[in-house]
């Protein structure tokens, strides 16, 4: 099928109606069918609470479209068709997580819209199958899923090297995700994404002496967490 998507100004009017009516858009019969779908997988998992339902709902939403023979990766990038989804298909949904009126997680910021930002972070943390990527996820907080999708390079997304960072971060414990440094306490997590920012300038982890994963392995090293 042909995927529909939303301009930022459609969204704001397409939220604005939202927002003032609660009523859910006419659909057409392929898209009725994708928001059953999606109203199935979310039935499923509502009663999880915040990060809780961002990762099981962000899991069985990426296994969902990935199954699909008519979604790839442009679509994925594509703020327009997240921004329908959110405000046309399953706007009801999203208000469950965010409220009825919070524009960033409809629609406003790429990184923040809601439905964008957890098929992202389950696509950049996979394990090559649902059990393995929630158990190496199942830890982590919002903050782990901000701190990954809105941490691109130069060229984009480094996917070999976020899964490995995402694999490694899953094994260390609770009372080890901070660092106090000068007195101050930091999520070791932000700390990791942000030396692989800066080495990623002037290192290709794919020609690292071991390749990505001894190049993340490394990451952990040099802050002190042996993995």
């Amino acid at each position: 099928m042909r995927f529909k998507t939303l301009s930022k100004h459609e969204a704001k009017i397409a939220m604005d109606e939202w927002v003032n009516t609660q009523k859910l858009p006419e659909l057409t019969d392929e898209y009725k069918k994708i928001r059953f779908e999606i109203v199935n997988i979310y039935e499923g998992i509502k009663d999880k609470k915040e990060y809780e339902l961002d990762l099981y709902f962000g899991v069985k939403l990426y296994s969902y479209f990935r199954s699909r023979e008519d979604f790839n990766m442009r679509l994925a990038s594509d703020d327009g068709f997240w921004r329908y989804l959110s405000l046309k298909v399953i706007p009801d949904i999203v208000s469950e997580r965010w409220g009825v009126d919070n524009p960033s997680h409809y629609y406003e910021r790429g990184t923040r819209i809601w439905l964008k930002s957890i098929w992202w972070y389950i696509y950049l943390s996979w394990q090559e199958y649902e059990e393995d990527t929630i158990e190496v996820l199942r830890d982590n907080t919002t903050d782990e899923i901000l701190n990954l999708v809105e941490r691109a390079g130069r060229y984009g997304y480094y996917t070999k090297v976020y899964r490995n960072i995402m694999y490694f971060f899953g094994k260390i414990p609770q009372e080890r995700r901070y660092i106090i440094s000068d007195g101050k306490s930091d999520r070791l997590f932000r700390k990791i994404m942000k030396l692989n920012t800066a080495r990623c300038m002037v290192i290709e982890p794919s020609l690292y002496l071991g390749g990505e994963r001894q190049y993340v392995k490394d990451l952990f090293n040099d802050l002190g967490e042996k993995v």
